[in-house]
């Protein structure tokens, strides 16, 4: 049986594991993401053998993102760990967009409330995309930001339908169809329509081994919308757990968004409040 914080990647998403990116962006952006991962210093052996890159490459990668100030550099323990550079790159977007409360806090919080994996996932296409992944536990590498889940069968997909029109899921779940066809079952179009009417009416979507094998996930919308993007949240558990959690998720979820964001962050669509009122600086200004 695979655990709430191992999700397994499945044989017919587009999305690649850890190691199989080319060219250096890709590449520089997967080490940020494993230390995100991680939440430790690690040294080249490791990221080497976490990402399945080339020692000699890894050493190259690294001392690179040391030398622009991403990175710190321990030579005697022989470690690198994200500076504070990297902290600010979206320090500014996330207060903006969520100045009242962290939202890493708030997936740490419902982590550490319900002891599972919160996933947070927008729509990218016909796929539900993991944006930041929090684990009660030690992490997985193979759990990693960017993951794309099925839409029409992820429960946080599912979230993400129900902000559509019932014709619109159908289109969307019709061209799902036609591209899996060779690779799952369809998808079921009429009870997918009744998944996004549920959530409609309850807040809540579920998928129960839609995606992974022994792995089932509880799903709501987060109450803003980022430029005009909703946001769905998940907790992973067990899929023999499902009806002995669900109730007590729903919960856990309904109170800790609700004690998190304030009544005016409700269904608010925060779609301009990231834009800077003038610009923060100009060329030839000291």
């Amino acid at each position: 049986m695979i655990s709430s914080d191992e999700f397994a990647l499945t044989s017919y998403i587009p999305s690649e594991p850890y190691g199989k990116s080319v060219g250096a962006i890709h590449r520089g952006l997967e080490i940020l993401e494993l230390f995100s991962v991680e939440q430790c210093p690690l040294t080249v052996n490791e990221v080497s053998a976490k990402l399945g890159y080339p020692q000699s490459s890894t050493s190259v990668l690294l001392h690179g993102l040391h030398n622009l100030g991403y990175l710190i550099h321990d030579r005697h323990a022989r470690t690198f760990y994200p500076s504070v550079r990297v902290t600010f790159l979206g320090m500014w977007m996330h207060h903006r967009l969520f100045n009242e409360g962290s939202l890493l806090q708030l997936m740490e919080s419902l982590a550490n409330s319900t002891g599972h994996v919160v996933l947070l996932a927008i729509r990218n296409g016909l796929y539900a995309q993991y944006m930041h992944i929090v684990s009660a536990r030690t992490s997985r590498v193979g759990v990693k930001p960017g993951l794309m889940r099925p839409i029409c069968r992820a429960a946080v997909g599912k979230v993400l339908l129900s902000v559509l029109d019932d014709g619109e899921v159908r289109r969307i779940a019709r061209n799902a169809n036609a591209m899996d066809s060779s690779l799952a079952p369809p998808v079921d179009i009429d009870a997918l329509v009744g998944d996004a009417q549920q959530c409609r009416r309850t807040g809540f979507a579920y998928s129960r081994e839609d995606v992974t094998p022994g792995s089932s996930v509880i799903a709501m919308r987060i109450p803003v919308d980022v430029a005009g993007v909703p946001l769905a949240i998940g907790i992973g558990v067990n899929a023999h757990e499902f009806d002995d959690m669900k109730d007590r998720v729903e919960s856990i979820l309904q109170t800790t968004l609700r004690d998190h964001f304030s009544p005016e962050h409700v269904s608010r669509d925060i779609s301009r409040s990231w834009m800077p009122a003038q610009p923060a600086y100009g060329v030839g200004r000291p």
